[in-house]
């Protein structure tokens, strides 16, 4: 299993059209048509600002198509990407568990408590505490699969909420070039 099969799993039929159209596009090379139905996605993967700079990418680089369906997930609500340098993110991930329904009292002093980070270091305090709230949502039946991305950015995270048996299925079945489980 790979994120498009995990998307495949969770997108309804008109999100699988939209994801299905934008591959296609991606596929045929015609970058303009997929820049322009794409471009917040293009800018959370590639962090580029306009047309023309994706066209000089693609030059070169072809997009990573499980690096677009995880952004693709996450810009449907699906999760939620993380940078590897990220100094606070009590209100990327409230706003998260709150848009996945995971609002639990719990959840909240967890990630409340203290301000949580990444550094791509030892020193993060992100992996802990994503523990810590998987072992909240166990008792709901729910879990965290948090994804690492080594394809445009070493420690660029991509943390999904699904229910239990989907993760469970998800992590034992996990083969993927792009991504490796962190949690």
């Amino acid at each position: 299993m790979n994120i498009l099969d995990l998307a495949d799993l969770l997108l309804s039929p008109d999100e699988k059209k939209e994801l299905q159209t934008s591959m296609e596009l991606l596929e045929q090379s015609n970058y303009s048509a997929f820049y322009e139905s794409n471009q917040n996605i293009i800018k959370s993967i590639l962090f580029l600002e306009t047309l023309e700079e994706f066209l000089d990418f693609s030059k070169e680089d072809s997009l990573d198509k499980e690096c677009f369906c995880a952004a693709f997930l996450c810009a449907h609500g699906y999760g939620i990407q993380i940078g590897g340098y990220e100094d606070d993110l009590t209100f990327a991930l409230t706003d998260f568990f709150h848009v996945q329904g995971m609002e639990y009292p719990e959840i909240t002093e967890i990630v409340c408590k203290e301000k949580i980070y990444t550094d791509c270091s030892d020193n993060d305090n992100f992996k802990k505490s994503m523990t810590t709230v998987n072992q909240v949502l166990d008792t709901h039946e729910a879990r965290l699969v948090v994804l690492e991305d080594f394809v445009y950015c070493d420690c660029e995270y991509t943390v999904l909420g699904l229910d239990k048996a989907l993760a469970d299925k998800v992590l034992s079945a996990w083969n993927s070039e792009s991504f490796e489980i962190y949690l």
